[in-house]
């Protein structure tokens, strides 16, 4: 399809009616809450397609933002082999980097320079404040200072704002609020001082334009006329904040996530939000995709156990399936040596290497799944770096210096947060012990409602076959006598009833079931006789 030629009917054909409804529906805005493996993409990409095919939009007036630089870039490439080429697709930095830089280069201003690394701004300050001896912040102390700042900045608060929430919000700190407070505001400070942002200043800095050049926002809105974001949970109150600003009080805005895959707290990101877009455009409509074209029904019962209290979970598209595995190992090395034979079983024509993944909850697990895997002979790749801005701004650059490269047929071993988005057709997920999933960093309700979260999305990578495994740490002497995660007991629970459901039947109940389908069997013949003689068969 080309642009302006005739949306294709067939294009809609084994759409739920629900996704047909996102696609077609006339109105101006949309919430799409989508569960994992429910085609909320394909949806999105039908719904720019249609609407260019159909003459409601120019194709450069489309802006769809997302979060990660690899998510813009399948998007892209769903709409150009559909012969729509100038849709703009990416993450909301690059959006707020394309704005800021035209803003820049208009008015003869230095172009931006953008620091990926926020550890080195944060170590440079903590030496400034050491030689004047306002603050020693020791070198253990450094990552826990890098995360609070990126949190409030994420939030959009300033040193002022950020010392009152805190307290409110009983923010377990590195420092005392007034202190964590001083020291956003130096950092703010020392990056213009340098003359750089961070990915978060970044954001801020397309805020103010917006906000305060009002021909800037003209031109923005008039360029980006329809509105599309994609992963939705993963949006932060400051990112929240640039929508509001990009998209004013009517907008064509069209959102898709899943509040159950919201699990980038530690990038301030915010489940609620999706419930704050549909009260800020009250007139929002909003669609529920809840049918599952991923997974089997059995990996869909487990996975459900994980949905939140209120929740909608997922209604399976597919037959059953296997029932997945639950196994326990008394050391991180027999957990590893079992995952490692596991997937060598799975493994056939039908199955290569690269349909399968371990999933854990820290790089550091999946170590020595590797050693196993290499030992066993079996071919396993590391998947890339944890989800980030840079993602976008700086994995970009290196893709284009190195080329595409043909992906390996190796088991793919990631951390569960780089998972997201992925599917393959056999899981194994490891590490499922208190301390470990839920990480031990765990500790308010809501870091435990997002560890939950994450145990979620382990399980909805999987097609066909789960195995999920803990170790009691036995010869770890750092976590001996481990316990199991308080997420299995109602995946285990789930377990046994598909297990029961499909045992087969003993004694009186085999002989009771096996005379129904004779009785059934009877009936039917009779009925068929029936048919073929000359007088019906009364009912």
């Amino acid at each position: 399809m080309s642009d302006g030629a005739p949306f294709s009917s067939e294009l809609l054909v084994g759409l739920t009616p629900e996704q047909r409804d996102a696609v077609t529906s006339p109105l101006r805005r949309h919430m799409v809450r989508a569960t994992a493996g429910s085609g909320k993409t394909h949806v999105l990409t039908l719904r720019i397609l249609r609407r260019v095919a159909e003459g409601e939009l120019a194709p450069d007036h489309v802006l769809a933002m997302t979060f990660t630089r690899k998510a813009g870039d399948e998007l892209r490439r769903r709409l150009q082999r559909a012969g729509v080429r100038e849709v703009r697709a990416g993450t909301f930095h690059r959006a707020a980097l394309g704005l800021v830089s035209q803003y820049r280069e208009d008015h003869g201003l230095k172009p931006l320079t953008i620091e990926a690394s926020r550890r080195k701004i944060v170590a440079a300050l903590a030496q400034q404040l050491r030689e004047s001896g306002e603050l020693r912040l020791e070198e253990w102390q450094l990552p826990r200072v890098e995360l609070e700042i990126s949190w409030a900045l994420s939030q959009g608060f300033n040193g002022a704002t950020y010392a009152k929430n805190a307290r409110r919000l009983r923010r377990d700190a590195p420092l005392a609020p007034a202190q964590v407070a001083d020291v956003i505001d130096r950092y703010v400070g020392l990056c213009r001082s340098r003359g750089v942002v961070d990915f978060d200043l970044l954001l801020s800095e397309a805020v103010a334009l917006l906000r305060d050049e009002p021909d800037v926002l003209a031109a923005f809105r008039y360029r980006n006329r329809a509105l599309h974001v994609d992963e939705t949970q993963d949006m932060n109150p400051l990112q929240f904040h640039l929508l509001r600003q990009m998209a004013g009080d009517d907008p064509d805005l069209f959102c898709v996530g899943d509040p159950n895959q919201s699990i980038y707290g530690f990038n301030g990101a915010n489940p609620n939000i999706m419930n704050d877009i549909v009260a800020t455009w009250p007139d929002t409509a909003v669609v529920d995709l809840t049918r599952n074209h991923r997974s089997t029904a059995a990996i869909i019962t487990v996975a459900n156990t994980l949905i939140e209290e209120g929740a909608r979970g997922i209604d399976p598209a597919h037959d059953e399936g296997d029932v997945p595995l639950v196994r326990d190992y008394d050391t991180d090395e027999e957990e590893a040596s079992a995952v490692a034979t596991w997937l060598s079983a799975q493994r056939r024509p039908a199955s290569p290497w690269h349909t399968m993944a371990v999933l854990a909850r820290t790089n550091a697990q999946l170590e020595l799944v590797a050693s196993f895997l290499d030992a066993a002979g079996v071919p396993n790749e590391r998947r890339g770096p944890e989800h980030s801005p840079a993602s976008d701004l700086v994995a970009s650059e290196l893709a284009v210096r190195r080329g595409f490269e043909s992906p390996l047929d190796g088991v793919a071993l990631s951390t569960i947060h780089r998972a997201k988005g992925l599917e393959f057709q056999h899981v194994a997920t490891i590490g499922w012990a208190e301390g470990q999933l839920p990480s031990y960093h765990a500790t308010s309700p809501s870091q435990v409602a997002e560890e939950q979260r994450l145990a979620y999305v382990a399980l909805s990578r999987a097609e066909s076959t789960l195995l999920i495994t803990w170790s009691r740490g036995r010869n770890d002497p750092r976590y001996p006598d481990r316990v199991p995660s308080r997420f299995l007991a109602p995946i285990r629970r789930a377990i046994e009833e598909l297990e029961r459901r499909n045992a087969p039947l003993e004694g009186d109940a085999r002989r009771a079931h096996l005379a129904a389908i004779r009785a059934s069997l009877t009936q039917g013949a009779l009925v068929a006789e029936g048919t073929r003689g000359d007088s019906p068969v009364a009912p």
